[in-house]
């Protein structure tokens, strides 16, 4: 999250850098062309005028291209919005402009960000526009995603004014600042991009760079001796070419991949490459290329962007081509990337999927992926220098080795055994597991409770000596049953199977600190009986917090006799390992317990309420379930993520804690939980600091884990939301009276942008708009919302939460009462 101090030195930074030239080659003229245009329409009457005004604005493209085709749907635009733009004082549009811009929104190809930007390009001091990116930076400077046109408009008249503070009292207007919020979303993004690229390739240097000693300079060899040759142009010799050619698969047979994408392939015809090397455009490039130092040359000289642009105009010379040879010339600064060095994998695990969706350009998009291929420069050429990587030639051999490399994530592992899994609840599972050590399964009988915690004891341990499965009683009234009992009368302790495996786990990590495995206890239908009856104990010591060894810091008391101590090496008291890992089952019937907020408390409820027999059995399958043969590297990261750092497995330090919680606080996500706790707390449903600490902590663990290719989640967002729903959601138990208004304020947070809901009821059509009419909410109505929840879902920006949400007030409107479980 961007901090006030931050925002306005790099507002300062956009004003000294980029100010002049957003001004005087993008917005003034802009401005001035889109106005004058819609003026001359107003005169004349003539609408074909308003595809030129359009194509002036972002959104305006789009809608000439899918919606607007013909004259009279260009007059109707005139008529019902663009007129009334230029024919009305913005004074007077401001007075109701929530109005008005809902009703110009329901005109055909007409949105949100059409009708903002039209707005602000015939009155760039009174508007602004509206688009994902003011959503962005809404999000990073802690500020509530706008739902209403006025909330846009009203946070940015204060960001207008801090503009004209730190610019000299510059004459600044919100087309501007909309240029700004470009120019901050690509500052960030090349940001965390280059971190995520130092991160790659601390990892693959460590693994890979004894390899890349040994054949460095081969490499580099190779490399030199074409470029020698290639600049020999129109010129080369067919004895040279054949060289040329056979020095270019040496490389690929040196690196197993083929990195140099030099004509579209090195198979291609003489032709083809002769062409692109005799080609004077190609050649004075190539020379201007050699002599750069920094890729800041590049961006700053429009010169060599230009020439770029011209040499990519022919044919044979992709992005993916031209990178390749620019490289060749200067693997100090360029880099080839095409999908042969830019894995899939690699692809996934940067975030660069839309990046990589405009390879597939045609010309118009020329200067769009040339601008892409150079930001992901500048991020690369940050990421070597963190990552004390030499030049772009170790990256390259360190990619290459990457996408020779197979991975097979733990969702994955699990459909080779034949069980179907969405992705999200593998992931949810893990890191809820590696982050508290006690989870509860809830939901659906036979939707694989048991067996994924079985699997995965299993997947660590094939001899199954970590995995201990206790089923629960109902007779079950204290900790006896768990953890036995002393017999003063005959001096015996009665031990059980559970005190026993504690026993070994703590063995085993007193011996083998690292090298110790993690065991499982799997407490199945764990609410057979009062669970704050027969398990109070070791809620009580899981809360306590850690010792300097990793052990809870106080004990379940088992005995006080000196004797069984000594002899039957039981202890008085029982401290948990940090190599202990819980989980119980739960099945809501009649027959079981509703569990109390204390035991929800107290650890990560986990639902398993989805079934898609569409896809079952999963594809995935093995019939020897080896996962692909990559179990093994697969079992070792798991036991390195589990193990942590310090070896510590469970056992975090309130420091490690405090950290989780300050990366945390530097996100947007704090400024939700601070909202969210707000909101719930009148109807005393707010949350307390252990709440907040293992959110932040679960949120640690889900990228580390996802970094370590363990688990996948679609993005933070969903990280966030997963842990919401484990943390906030189960406490929600009651009446309608008790838990409706709080379950609405928690569904509005959910919410990623207006929707609205139509229903078909007694041949009448009904239709809500949410979150504005929550209040009109209705239990066929949250039951169409479920029915097309792949329709609905992108709405919601927290997705499982927002569901689970509307599936509690479903059951409130149903039969008045509603819980978690």
């Amino acid at each position: 999250m961007i901090n006030q101090n931050k925002l306005r030195e790099l507002i300062r930074e956009y004003c000294r850098t980029e100010l002049e030239v957003a001004k005087n080659e993008w917005a003034d003229k802009n401005i001035k062309e889109f106005r004058e245009t819609l003026d001359k329409i107003k005169r004349t009457g003539n609408y074909e005028l308003l595809k030129k005004a359009i194509s002036y604005l972002h959104s305006g493209r789009n809608a000439i291209r899918f919606h607007i085709k013909d004259t009279s749907e260009l007059k109707q635009l005139w008529e019902n919005f663009l007129k009334e733009i230029v024919e009305t004082d913005p004074e007077e549009i401001l007075k109701d402009i929530d109005e008005r811009f809902e009703k110009w929104e329901e005109i055909k190809g007409v949105g949100k960000g059409l009708v903002s930007e039209a707005l602000a390009f015939y009155y760039p001091t009174h508007f602004s526009p509206w688009n994902n990116t003011v959503e962005w930076y809404f999000q990073e400077l802690g500020w509530r995603k706008p739902m209403k046109y006025s909330e846009v408009l009203s946070r940015l008249k204060e960001l207008k004014s801090i503009f004209e503070e730190e610019c000299d009292h510059q004459d600044i207007n919100y087309v501007i600042i909309d240029h700004f919020g470009w120019w901050l979303q690509v500052k960030v993004q090349t940001k965390n991009l280059s971190e995520k690229l130092a991160s790659l390739l601390k990892q693959l240097k460590a693994t890979h760079n004894d390899e890349w000693v040994l054949k460095e300079k081969e490499f580099r060899g190779y490399l030199q001796r074409i470029k020698e040759l290639a600049k020999k142009g129109d010129s080369i010799t067919e004895e040279e070419f054949k060289e040329l050619l056979n020095t270019v698969n040496k490389v690929h047979e040196l690196l197993g991949v083929e990195v140099l994408w030099l004509w579209g392939s090195a198979k291609a015809s003489g032709e083809v490459a002769r062409d692109i090397l005799s080609r004077p455009d190609f050649q004075e490039l190539m020379q201007v290329v050699e002599e750069i130092d920094d890729i800041k040359e590049v961006e700053m000289n429009s010169e060599i962007l230009q020439l770029i642009l011209k040499v990519m105009e022919a044919p044979h010379t992709k992005v993916s081509t031209l990178s390749s040879w620019i490289f060749v010339f200067n693997p100090k600064v360029f880099f080839p990337i095409h999908s042969h060095i830019m894995s899939g994998e690699i692809i996934e695990r940067l975030e660069l999927n839309k990046f990589w969706d405009v390879q597939k350009y045609s010309k118009k998009k020329l200067k769009k992926v040339t601008e892409e291929y150079l930001r992901f420069l500048s991020a690369l050429n940050i990421a070597v220098e963190e990552a004390s990587v030499d030049d772009m030639s170790e990256v390259v051999f360190y990619f290459a080795k990457k996408g020779q490399s197979e991975s097979v994530t733990l969702k994955q592992y699990f459909a080779s055994k034949g069980y179907l899994y969405p992705e999200h609840l593998v992931s949810q599972f893990y890191t809820a597991l590696k982050t508290k050590g006690f989870v509860i399964l809830s939901g659906l009988t036979g939707t694989g409770k048991t067996k994924i915690v079985q699997e995965l004891a299993e997947l660590l341990d094939p001899e199954k000596k970590n995995f201990l499965f206790l089923p629960v009683r109902p007779d079950w009234r204290d900790s006896k049953q768990l953890l036995g009992y002393y017999n003063p009368l005959t001096g015996e302790y009665h031990k059980t199977k559970l005190l026993e495996f504690i026993l070994k786990a703590k063995e085993d990590y007193e011996k083998n600190g690292r090298g110790a495995m993690p065991y499982f206890v799997l407490l199945d239908e764990m609410n057979l009986a009062h669970v704050e009856y027969y398990f109070a104990d070791f809620l009580s010591v899981l809360e306590s917090g850690r010792d300097e060894k990793g052990f809870t810091k106080e004990g379940i008391p088992l005995h006080d006799s000196d004797e069984v101590e000594k002899f039957l090496e039981i202890p008085k008291e029982l401290k948990l390992p940090p190599n202990l890992y819980i989980v119980g089952t739960v099945n809501m019937d009649e027959t079981t317990y509703a569990f109390s907020p204390k035991v929800l408390d107290r650890a990560f409820t986990i639902e398993f309420h989805e079934v898609e027999l569409e896809k079952y059995p999963p594809e995935e399958n093995a019939d020897d379930g080896s996962a692909y043969g990559l179990v093994v590297p697969l079992r070792e990261a798991i036991l390195e993520d589990l193990r942590g750092k310090d070896d510590q497995f469970l056992a975090r330090s309130k420091d490690e804690i405090n950290e989780a919680v300050k990366k945390l606080k530097g996100t947007e996500y704090w400024q939700i939980l601070i909202e969210l706790n707000k909101a719930l707390e009148p109807y005393d449903l707010h949350f307390g600091y252990r709440v907040v600490d293992e959110i932040a902590l679960f949120f640690k663990n889900a990228k580390e884990s996802q970094e370590r290719e363990i688990v996948k989640f679609e993005n933070d967002d969903e990280i966030f939301d997963l842990a919401l729903l484990m943390k906030v959601l189960p406490k929600f138990h009651g009446n309608r009276k008790k838990l409706e208004k709080p379950l609405k304020e928690v569904l509005k947070l959910c919410m990623n942008e207006q929707v609205t809901i139509k229903l078909d009821r007694n041949e009448n059509k009904i239709e809500i708009k949410l979150p504005d009419e929550i209040d009109k909410l209705s239990s066929d109505m949250i039951v169409a919302i479920l029915k097309e929840w792949e329709t609905y879902k992108d709405n919601f920006r927290f997705k499982h939460m927002a569901k689970k949400v509307l599936r509690m007030l479903r059951q409130l409107y149903e039969i008045g009462f509603a819980s978690f479980s």
